[in-house]
């Protein structure tokens, strides 16, 4: 392996070495480095160039305007990149550890969005990290934690997809250029109504936890309804932040709620379970009338940002309720129940339950079961054995 320090050179260079290696020159004080197979940056400095002035740089026996190149392969996007999400004075301070992290985890089907997507998350990440007071080291940014924490506090207002891509691309870059990056290797991502997987029993018992933890009375009243309405109703944001207390009635079979709110879909009634109701019925004991919001009674708008903007200002915001996972656990849970697909589509407002299939897995069934119903034999299990409901063995 050989490397070249190289000043400002926006673009990548190619050439022949002895063995066929190529060399790539990429942004301000990078260090040129030749692998046998692709290009692999070093960290050293940082720039306080700018990226928008014209570059020339000789290439063989030519001379190359960047200016008046279109760039596709994604080094030239590297390094010509200049963000719009931060100052120019604090771009200064993260250009080159930006560029190197890409540059690290780029690859050569990469198109020219992408690689621009991933500088510009890269960038959003690092200048969270600072604000937290955390240096701009490898260790500090590209750790699973701080890319959830990023996720939560900085695209809170995305929707499930994006953060989902967006966490994606960044774990992606942190598994790249941080050896020690303790993102689980196979944890999916998903981007639709699904949100990730299923809260388990230890995880909801963090997040009561987390609602006990709230710095005031109120937000931690707030905080466990929050839960009880997602947890145990399934309600979306929206829905969460449109319920009233007149929305929540009470009979002999339990408490049942009338969401609303969601892209224009019909109202649907919900039964809660029972162990959330009494949080529930609580909330609707000190609201202030039957008009009044629920979640955060004193807002003056029912926007979307309600749910978001209350995690966000959290005591501990990386810790508290992923309301998409959160509806997810409360879906497959109603399945797992064994109460009707039907019945949870309804409840649910939902088509399918497409998104959720990977989280429920098949009944287990004896031997004996299975063979009954290969015979075409409808059969009950109990503890005892096989009971005949219809037909004959």
């Amino acid at each position: 392996m050989s490397a070249v320090a190289c000043n400002y050179v926006p673009f990548r260079i190619r050439r022949r070495c002895s063995h066929g290696l190529r060399s790539v020159a990429v942004a301000t004080t990078w260090t040129l480095t030749t692998l046998r197979c692709r290009p692999r940056l070093v960290f050293n400095s940082t720039t306080t160039e700018q990226d928008r002035a014209t570059t020339t740089c000789l290439v063989g026996q030519g001379k190359l305007n960047m200016n008046t190149v279109k760039r596709t392969d994604p080094f030239e996007v590297i390094a010509a990149y200049t963000p719009k999400v931060v100052t120019e004075e604090r771009w200064s301070e993260l250009s080159g550890f930006v560029r190197t992290a890409v540059g690290n985890t780029v690859e050569e089907t990469w198109t020219a969005d992408r690689t621009r997507n991933a500088l510009r998350l890269v960038t959003k990440l690092c200048n969270f990290v600072l604000r937290t007071g955390r240096d701009l080291s490898v260790e500090a940014v590209f750790t699973d934690d701080m890319v959830s924490a990023f996720s939560h506090n900085e695209l809170a207002s995305d929707t499930t997809h994006v953060r989902g891509s967006s966490r994606a691309v960044l774990r992606k870059v942190g598994l790249a250029n941080n050896p020690d990056f303790d993102a689980p290797r196979l944890r999916p991502e998903y981007g639709s109504d699904s949100g990730s997987a299923p809260y388990t029993e230890g995880e909801v018992s963090a997040l009561r936890v987390w609602a006990n933890g709230e710095r005031t009375e109120e937000r931690r009243r707030q905080a466990h309804l929050l839960l009880a309405l997602t947890l145990g109703a399934g309600l979306r944001s929206c829905e969460v932040a449109g319920l009233t207390a007149s929305d929540v009635s009470q009979d002999s079979l339990g408490l049942t709620l009338v969401a609303s709110g969601y892209r224009g879909a019909d109202e649907r009634v919900v039964p809660v379970e029972h162990e959330w109701a009494n949080t529930i019925a609580e909330a609707v004991e000190h609201a202030a009338g039957e008009g009044s919001w629920l979640f955060r009674p004193r807002r003056t708008t029912a926007g979307h940002g309600t749910v978001a903007t209350f995690t966000k200002r959290s005591f501990h915001p990386h810790d508290a309720v992923d309301v998409a996972r959160a509806r997810t656990t409360w879906v497959v849970n109603q399945v797992r129940k064994g109460v009707p697909e039907t019945a949870v589509l309804k409840a649910a407002g939902l088509h399918d339950l497409q998104h959720y299939r990977r989280f429920i897995s098949a009944p287990e069934h004896s031997e004996d079961h299975v063979r009954a119903l290969l015979h075409g034999t409808r059969v009950s299990e109990t503890h005892s054995g096989l009971t005949l409901i219809q037909g004959a063995l």
